[in-house]
């Protein structure tokens, strides 16, 4: 699909496939028909549409994450550590990268989902007696507080608070460090 940037016109089907299977050659014949290097279009996908443009192994591994180092297996630090090692490179054999990535990872966005997940957990992290929390709450009015207090916002209002100047004035020092999380496109 080919999405026009502020969604004020429908989305252009460039490609449909009956017979090809949804495996990493598939992508790559298909990214080669549309002459993807030739116009270097910005992806959106889901996460295993990514990991295929990434180059990464399929299935269950290790290293299943194409943003950083997100160890599967270490089930014991999964709720303890917040921080994993950002992933830096995508070479065949390391990290569960299988083949070489079909896109620059500079190019790919963040699935909607990760991002508003990640949204979602920052509005939850803030105080409730804070500054911006009380803003949010005046920002939508129509929204019930417990909404507010869920951090249950659309894609619309995300994005309404991220273009909002005043809010990122009404965070304090730690809620803004966390902000920059979310933010970092």
């Amino acid at each position: 699909m080919l999405l026009h940037n502020e969604n004020k016109y429908p989305s252009l089907p460039l490609a449909h496939s009956l017979h090809l299977k949804e495996e990493y050659n598939s992508v790559k014949t298909l990214l080669e028909a549309l002459k993807y290097d030739e116009y270097g279009w910005e992806v959106i996908g889901d996460f295993k549409m990514v990991a295929f443009l990434m180059g990464l192994q399929g299935g269950f591994t290790k290293f299943p994450c194409y943003l950083c180092l997100w160890d599967s297996n270490d089930t014991a630090m999964h709720y303890n550590r917040k921080l994993w090692p950002q992933r830096t490179e995508f070479s065949v054999g390391r990290h569960n990268v299988k083949c070489e990535p079909l896109v620059d990872l500079q190019k790919v966005f963040p699935p909607l989902h990760i991002k508003l997940g990640l949204m979602k957990q920052f509005f939850t992290a803030l105080d409730k007696e804070s500054a911006a929390f009380k803003y949010l709450r005046d920002f939508f009015p129509k929204l019930s507080e417990e909404k507010v207090k869920g951090g249950v916002f659309v894609g619309p209002q995300t994005k309404k608070i991220l273009e909002c100047t005043e809010f990122p004035k009404k965070l304090s020092r730690k809620e803004r460090s966390l902000g920059q999380l979310c933010r970092s496109d």
